[in-house]
């Protein structure tokens, strides 16, 4: 094995085989286990029987019905009936004692004010799930709103509901036929949050692998044997080696966390179908028909994980070499400090930016973002799962590994000159007049 092979090797397997690394990397996909459990978990919660005593108190919305001797709504299409939600209806609210000794688990109140500020008083021991509230909300908007309909005289309310137009948007992408923006928007955000962290972790583990040698100056006797130049290529290369083994592990745990996990849970019979006839469904069927995680089926994960790999290689590379001509100025880490605000600007303006993308992915400040090599690998990612033309991400990557060979260049000029420098206070002027020096 070569010089630069033996800096590569040594980087990489003295930081995979740290038990801090191993920890970090079995953690991730343990979370994610728990997430997809979660997920489940609430889904099922969903389901829980909800008995809603509606008091009428002023009596808008309900009769008494001699018949069965009970209240009754007006408008029996108004309450329909639903697998988890029953309603009882009443003139006068129950004492708290007596509705905590009841099975009901809310009681709502409706008097003459609801016509004024649209709110109802909701009682209950247990909050209710979002789904069920939003049900009840639905069901009591339209009881009021026939009752005010009612009031008109002028008004029929059969015509009413006719012209009465509900409109909801569906998004697809033209291009690739695609919807669900949002929910993609947040899987590039997560994507591009991780390439912010690794990017950020790695490059500091350079920075602070060339302070620790430029202190014990066990670097001067390593450029006894290797050239500068192979001296920082090869940290770079190794350490960078080590974020990719990482992302790869991840990707492989990811995978087997996802298969075992569904199989678990469809043994388990926690996937049903949510209807009155519970049917068990199959780990992909239940995510295709969740609300909250279907949209992680369409996602392209190949492409994904290619293109983290491939803008984390090149991303590293760029602000490795910035880091590592940081740590060669200075002989502590506390000295980098005021030469690092500048080299990381790009990067949390690029993580601030895709924050704000969640909601505008396809914003001209995220665009233009992801053509721009300092903010590329955080902002492509968050625009790739609504997908990108082929040509953009050529040259958005190519424009990210040319600037990536500038800065290796460039630093390579810094780091030959500050790694035998001691015992002198090193400013912007100084890097610069290292730069331009042959």
């Amino acid at each position: 094995m070569n010089r630069l092979g033996l800096i590569i090797y040594r980087e990489w397997i003295t930081r995979v085989r740290r038990r801090a690394f191993i920890i970090g990397t079995l953690m991730i996909p343990v979370l994610l286990a728990l997430g997809i459990g979660i997920g489940a978990w609430m889904e099922n919660s969903e389901l829980e029987e909800n008995k809603v005593l509606v008091v009428d108190l002023s009596g808008m919305i309900t009769f008494w019905d001699e018949t069965h001797q009970t209240y009754l709504p007006i408008c029996l299409d108004c309450f329909p009936k639903r697998a988890n939600l029953e309603y009882r209806f009443a003139d006068s609210a129950l004492a708290d004692s007596v509705f905590l000794a009841s099975d009901f688990t809310s009681m709502v109140l409706l008097d003459d004010a609801i016509l004024q500020h649209g709110q109802a008083k909701n009682l209950y021991e247990k909050s209710p799930s979002i789904t069920a509230q939003s049900a009840i909300e639905r069901d009591l908007s339209t009881a009021i709103e026939r009752f005010k309909v009612k009031e008109e005289l002028a008004l029929d309310y059969e015509a009413y509901k006719r012209l009465k137009t509900k409109i909801s948007l569906v998004g697809e992408d033209i291009i690739t036929r695609d919807g669900n923006a949002t929910g993609r928007s947040i899987i590039g955000f997560v994507f591009s949050l991780f390439m912010f962290m690794q990017i950020m972790v790695y490059g500091m583990h350079v920075m602070r692998g060339v302070i620790e040698e430029k202190a014990n100056r066990i670097v001067e006797v390593i450029v006894s044997i290797v050239r500068p130049m192979e001296l920082l290529a090869g940290k770079i290369i190794g350490i960078g080696l080590v974020g990719v083994t990482q992302v790869m592990a991840l990707t492989v745990l990811g995978f087997l966390v996802f298969q075992i996990g569904g199989q678990a849970l469809e043994v388990s019979g926690v996937l049903t179908s949510g209807t009155n006839e519970s049917v068990d469904l199959d780990f992909e069927t239940w995510m295709a028909s969740n609300d909250l995680m279907g949209f992680l089926l369409e996602v392209n994960w190949p492409l994904m994980v290619a293109c983290a790999l491939a803008y984390f290689s090149a991303g590293f590379f760029m602000y490795a070499a910035l880091f590592a001509a940081i740590g060669s100025a200075v002989e502590q880490e506390s000295d980098a400090q005021y030469l690092m605000l500048p080299a990381m600007l790009p990067l949390f303006a690029s993580y601030i930016t895709a924050v704000m993308a969640i909601e505008n992915p396809e914003g001209q400040i995220a665009v233009i973002g992801s053509y721009v090599p300092l903010t590329a690998p955080i902002l492509m990612l968050i625009r790739l799962p609504l997908g990108v033309a082929w040509w953009e991400l050529v040259l958005s990557l190519s424009g990210v590994i040319a600037t990536a060979y500038g800065f290796v260049l460039v630093s390579a000029r810094i780091f030959r000159t500050g790694i035998l420098m001691h015992g002198k206070r090193i400013t912007v002027r100084e890097l610069l007049r290292w730069v331009r020096h042959d």
